[in-house]
């Protein structure tokens, strides 16, 4: 029981010390809270921008039509058919693309296309060099550049050139069309040479019956030729100087050919004539015989030694005629200028000199009727006297 008693005391007096204990320790202090001051950094993003291409692409483009319309205007289609497919397909596929996207980098695709069209091109003006090559029979005056012009050929011709880039086929296209060059000079300058030595020679003769003279403005047409000539050969176009020296050989032909026929035709007038004075001074001589006249002058009739038609004097058509070169002295130099031909003034005075001579013919003609008519008159006089 005493327990019972003592333990309301004991559990007061154990939380007397357990509160007691508690209050004794002091309590602890909150932290200061510090201001925290965050910098806020502004993130700004840089918009790098986009470059345009449409003014390039544009400018390429333009320059694509231009080569595509010229070797389309060539040809090329029908000499390289799937050449000209390929190209064509990547041509249109492209300019879709830049009708799309018209900003966007094509010079690559392009530059790639045009190449294609010049090669083309070059393919179709070396195909038709060569059939001229072949017509003109050339191909044996330099056969290693013909033979090396139709293997490129025969290498473009093949579909699966179409792989290589279009720069490389232009290369190869460019290549067979310089072979074909190299022949097609070749052979013109050979040709020009032989025709060359041919017009001179014809000029030689034209010289000889005076063309220079008689007929001076063809003359000087077929001179400007020859010489037009040289002037084609020595600058790299033998083609044009064997047209021109053609031409002059056939001028200076004619000429000598239609001239030489008229002055065959006056010497045979003048040789007539002379026959007939021929004639006449035999029947004067029998007239003579039958009834001399004696030593008194005839009316009509010039004495023996006189003098009826002056000497013909050709100095100054000699004087007319335009000196050119017979041989080309240098392929690489200028061809050398040609004497010029004389004034009118000689001409009109050579002609009048020519005419003179038809009319002293004319003339001589006259004359020996009027002596036969005057002698056949004495003649039947003097008979008729002695009877």
């Amino acid at each position: 029981m005493i327990k019972v008693k003592h333990l309301p005391a004991v559990f007061l007096a154990s939380t007397a010390i357990i509160f007691a204990s508690c209050g004794s320790t002091p309590e602890a202090e909150p932290a200061p809270v510090e201001d925290v001051v965050k910098d806020v950094v502004e993130e700004v993003k840089e918009e790098i921008p986009v470059e345009d291409f449409s003014e390039e692409n544009k400018s390429l483009l333009e320059k694509v039509e231009e080569s595509r319309n010229a070797a389309i205007q060539a040809g090329a289609e029908d000499a390289n058919k799937s050449a000209f497919d390929a190209v064509e397909a990547e041509y249109n596929a492209t300019k879709a693309l830049i009708e799309n996207s018209p900003a966007v980098d094509y010079s690559k695709a392009l530059s790639d296309i045009d190449s294609r069209y010049q090669a083309l091109l070059a393919y179709t003006n070396a195909k038709a060099k060569k059939d001229k090559v072949d017509e003109l029979n050339f191909a044996a005056y330099n056969q290693n550049a013909y033979n090396e012009g139709c293997r490129v050929l025969d290498e473009l011709a093949a579909p699966e050139a179409n792989i290589a880039a279009g720069e490389s086929l232009l290369k190869q296209a460019q290549a067979a069309e310089a072979n074909f060059d190299l022949v097609l000079t070749a052979g013109w300058r050979a040709l020009a040479k032989d025709e060359r030595t041919e017009a001179f020679k014809a000029k030689k003769d034209a010289d000889s019956v005076k063309a220079s003279v008689s007929k001076k403005s063809e003359y000087d047409a077929a001179v400007k030729n020859f010489t037009s000539g040289d002037s084609n050969y020595v600058t790299g176009n033998p083609e044009g100087a064997y047209s021109n020296y053609k031409q002059s050989k056939e001028t200076f032909t004619a000429l000598y050919e239609e001239i030489k026929d008229k002055r065959a035709a006056a010497q045979k007038l003048i040789d007539d004539a002379k026959e007939r004075v021929a004639q006449s001074e035999k029947v004067a001589v029998e007239a003579d015989a039958k009834a001399p006249l004696g030593d008194d002058a005839v009316e009509g009739i010039e004495a023996e030694d006189s003098k009826l038609l002056e000497d013909d004097d050709f100095t100054e058509a000699e004087n007319s005629i335009v000196a050119v070169e017979e041989s080309l002295e240098g392929e690489e130099e200028s061809s050398d200028e040609f004497v010029k031909s004389e004034k009118s003034d000689i001409e009109k005075a050579i002609q009048d000199a020519v005419k003179s001579v038809e009319s002293s013919v004319e003339e001589m003609e006259t004359e020996t009727e009027q002596a036969l008519e005057t002698i056949k008159a004495e003649t039947e006089e003097a008979a008729g006297d002695e009877k």
